[in-house]
């Protein structure tokens, strides 16, 4: 059963225009209810201002009908209703009245008040009566009361009118606005895909930098980023044709004369005598020998400058050194001349590839076997966690020290006094300028560092000043104390 098609991603444009057209919706729904709350609260204010200023009006006028008439003059029915032709453009029932006696009696009222006082129990101030909003006021001197109140239902229209006036033409131009942000959306987006169709371009023959010319600050950062990268990528491939380069050219050589060595032999089988066929056979075994040296130094090459992933855990490096120390003293002539220094009190712990530095240790005493074939060889553990390899040899001047750490870059050392590796009986010929660079691409992909010091500490300057190599690596943590619970 095949699995599932995974949905398709969408585009960054229909992604941000949603998002801005929800969140501009957002906002203008947010906008609407304060909106609405002000105008409630804006048309309550301006119909009780205009309840209280009618009801100080009408009660002047009460006042002076009673001072004339009698407090117990009942002043008549509700006036005639308004015509329709009115000349003012007022509805003329938003607005009632109610005129009562001292004792409550109804001495008047609009022709659409009801017949019942709305507040009988009100002498001043605001109430809500059923519909109505009511303002009740009582004159100081005659006692006579007024109530005015306004439909509660017209305020809610007004309200609803008002706040429609003002949401409903945002509300059509929702619509224009959301096609405004998508058409703005993808032409700022634009630039995306003019690095996408520059990124598309690169491959392994094109690796030039990406051009940042009229890109957001955004963009700018992953143009840089992409063009380290491609930096990078360029400098991989370099090391790889180099690579290829190196080992067709290191191992064209041992090849050819191996091939010689054992054609001349079959020559000579039945036409010499056993002791030159041994020594023809011991060149043809010395060139093989040569042949893996050199193979062997291409597959760590290749293995340092790799992806593999090297292991990070704590390498004690004093049993470390003395295992690779043992390789080489398997040597008879390297049993004086290499000497093992380790710490009378502590432990060197480092956190690292135990195979990884062992390769270091091995490349780094095969150089100064090398290029020091007299004299002592101090291979030294230190704390908290450094290797260091130092010989009595030629040296090292400082202009150089650098260049001797990048690939195919050799000392020179003298090729008519090749020195032994380790546990080998023939001395190797010269060095094919990858040792240091193995050290350095490994000591850096462990997270510690490199340095040359010529002459060696405690050495002057002189034909012979020597070098030391010394690698500081990053020291493990020490381990947890174990917790022990409280005794019960």
């Amino acid at each position: 059963m095949s699995p599932p098609a995974s949905k398709a991603p969408g585009s960054l444009v229909t992604r941000l225009s949603r998002a801005l057209v929800l969140w501009v919706s957002g906002l203008w729904l947010m906008t609407a209810l304060g909106t609405t709350w002000y105008v409630r609260t804006e048309v309550n204010d301006v119909y009780d201002s205009a309840l209280s200023e009618s009801a100080w009006r009408l009660l002047d006028l009460v006042n002076h009908e009673l001072a004339e008439h009698g407090a117990g003059l009942v002043l008549g029915n509700a006036p005639p209703q308004r015509s329709s032709d009115f000349p003012l453009h007022i509805e003329p029932h938003h607005l009632i009245y109610q005129i009562t006696s001292p004792d409550g009696t109804l001495l008047l009222r609009s022709n659409d008040a009801p017949d019942q006082v709305l507040a009988p129990d009100v002498r001043y101030g605001f109430t809500e009566q059923g519909d109505w909003r009511v303002f009740s006021l009582t004159h100081p001197d005659s006692q006579a009361r007024i109530h005015v109140a306004d439909a509660r239902g017209h305020r809610r229209h007004t309200q609803i009118d008002i706040v429609l006036s003002l949401m409903l033409p945002l509300l059509g131009l929702l619509p224009v606005l959301a096609l405004m942000i998508r058409h703005i959306t993808r032409r700022e987006l634009a630039s995306v895909a003019t690095l996408a169709d520059q990124i598309r371009e690169r491959s392994d023959r094109n690796l030039s930098p990406l051009s940042s010319a009229g890109l957001p600050a955004e963009l700018l950062l992953i143009t840089e980023r992409s063009n380290h990268l491609l930096q990078r990528l360029a400098g991989a491939l370099d090391t790889e044709r180099a690579l290829a380069a190196n080992a067709a050219h290191e191992l064209r050589t041992p090849l050819a004369t191996t091939q010689l060595r054992l054609q001349g032999l079959q020559d000579l089988i039945g036409q010499q005598p056993d002791a030159v066929l041994r020594q023809e056979l011991q060149k043809a075994q010395d060139a093989l020998a040569q042949l893996s040296r050199r193979a062997e130094k291409l597959l760590q090459m290749s293995r340092a400058e790799s992806g593999a992933t090297l292991a990070r855990e704590p390498v004690a490096l004093s049993p470390l050194a003395a295992a690779v120390a043992q390789e080489f003293w398997l040597d008879p002539a390297m049993m004086d001349r290499l000497q093992l220094q380790v710490p009378e009190h502590g432990d060197a712990v480092a956190l690292g590839d135990a195979d990884a530095l062992a390769i270091v240790l091995r490349n780094l005493l095969e150089n100064a076997v090398r290029y020091a074939p007299h004299g002592p060889i101090v291979l030294r553990v230190a704390l908290p966690a450094r290797l260091s390899v130092s010989d009595q040899g030629p040296g090292m001047a400082p202009d150089r020290q650098a260049e001797l750490l990048q690939r195919h870059q050799q000392g020179h050392a003298d090729p008519g006094t090749p020195a032994p590796t380790a546990g080998a009986r023939h001395p190797p010929q010269p060095g094919y300028g990858l040792g240091l660079s193995i050290v350095s691409t490994i000591v850096e992909r462990q997270g510690g560092q490199i340095s040359l010091h010529s002459p060696a500490p405690g050495r002057a300057a002189g034909p012979n000043p020597g070098l030391e190599v010394r690698l500081d690596l990053p020291p493990a943590p020490p381990p947890s104390a174990p917790s022990h619970g409280a005794p019960a």
